[in-house]
């Protein structure tokens, strides 16, 4: 029964962290009219609340000074609920960017504390739970983009945007009674000023941003995409929702694979070419997008679990892994935030999203090195534990 509410607390953590921004995307039309502004200014309700989670883990270990994880985690849970809820009563741009800025704050910090609550407390299944929890959030931002349509035309646009923060509130009740409190020796037994800036730090930090940038890019633009192909608000995001879901089966797959073994780099080069092939096939011919949609759901879905998994790996104790993954988290959300703004920028001047799939497809190439790099006989020499 407690490995069961583990399990469903996990599950509903991660629904919690992408409606804010997957119901966006099938709804730009309805927000450009409504608004009369371009895509540039629509970038910003998906690029400002990655940027926020970027800030928000990599300023967060302060707070720990003061703030247990655990309840940092369930105070931003409470910011994510609210957050989002202000959308059912305004959808005024203030509003939207506002609530935007307090989401993706809410988010970074889950994102970056839930690691190493999961690493201290289930040492042994920390890769089998990262495995549950990460496709979670995908399926979040599949649920919000299939349904977000559809409630707009059934209820109203109010609570297609902003009634998914009512999530939360089961979400706060698991996480209380399923994360005991941390012992008061543990809170702080490593500080954030001995884990270096070096060069692994780097590749990590990098490789997350550039490899998350293929989904936050995918969750901003591709119903968009399928719009300006000719399909209605309700297929775009049902283009979204099939990309989201396959990211959950193959982050689910992949990760339980790697779980096998701690040399995570086939199941990382893999990933990488599945996520190359997809977008290359957005990017030459919009009569293969859906396969597209599924090759690059494949690859980014297995990317974002496996980036931070081998993240973790390079250090044993929970804490210094947690604050390392939250920096590394905190620098690549902030690449992953800019990329979308930057895809929205090239629309309005290109009138086309397919450039920007064939400049992702080549930066995921570049990543192909990178990735073979990752040796774990060679984490203790590229990221010393600290102490």
């Amino acid at each position: 029964m407690k490995a069961l509410c583990i399990l469903f607390m996990l599950i509903l953590l991660g629904l919690n962290l992408r409606p804010v921004m997957a119901t966006i995307g099938p709804l730009t039309d309805v927000l450009l009219a409504q608004w009369q502004l371009g895509y540039g200014w629509i970038s910003l309700l998906n690029g400002i609340p990655i940027l926020m989670m970027g800030l928000g883990a990599l300023l967060g270990h302060m707070l720990l000074q003061y703030c247990s994880a655990r309840r940092l985690i369930m105070l931003s849970l409470i910011l994510i609920g609210a957050a989002t809820c202000w959308r059912i009563f305004s959808q005024s741009p203030a509003t939207m960017i506002m609530s935007s800025l307090l989401a993706g704050l809410g988010i970074a910090m889950v994102q970056a504390f839930i690691p190493a609550i999961i690493k201290y407390w289930w040492p042994s299944r920390a890769a089998s739970y990262m495995g549950i929890y990460i496709p979670a959030v995908m399926a979040g931002a599949a649920i919000a983009a299939a349904l977000a349509p559809f409630i707009m035309q059934h209820v109203s646009l109010s609570w297609a945007l902003g009634g998914w923060g009512l999530l939360a509130i089961p979400a706060l009740v698991l996480f209380v009674l399923s994360v005991p409190r941390l012992p008061q020796q543990q809170s702080s037994t490593t500080s954030p000023s001995r884990l270096p800036y070096n060069k692994r730090f780097w590749q990590l930090a990098i490789f997350f941003g550039l490899s998350t940038s293929g989904f936050t890019c995918m969750l901003a633009w591709l119903p968009p995409y399928f719009m300006d192909l000719g399909h209605s608000p309700t297929q775009a995001g049902l283009a979204l929702s099939l990309l989201s879901a396959t990211e959950v089966v193959a982050g689910l797959l992949l990760t339980q694979l790697a779980a096998g073994s701690p040399d995570r780099r086939p199941w990382l080069i893999l990933a990488i070419l599945f996520a190359m092939s997809g977008l290359f096939c957005l990017a030459a011919s919009p009569a293969h997008a859906w396969l597209g949609v599924i090759l690059a759901g494949c690859g980014v879905g297995a990317l974002f679990p496996l980036s931070l998994i081998v993240c973790m790996d390079h250090l044993h104790d929970s804490h210094a892994s947690g604050i390392l993954t939250a920096r590394v988290q905190g620098v690549g959300y902030l690449i992953a935030g800019i990329m979308p703004m930057i895809a929205g920028l090239l629309r309005d001047h290109l009138q086309t999203f397919s450039t920007t799939w064939g400049l992702l497809a080549v930066v995921f190439a570049l990543l192909l090195p990178v990735a073979a790099n990752f040796n774990p006989r060679h984490y203790a020499r590229h990221m010393p534990s600290p102490g």
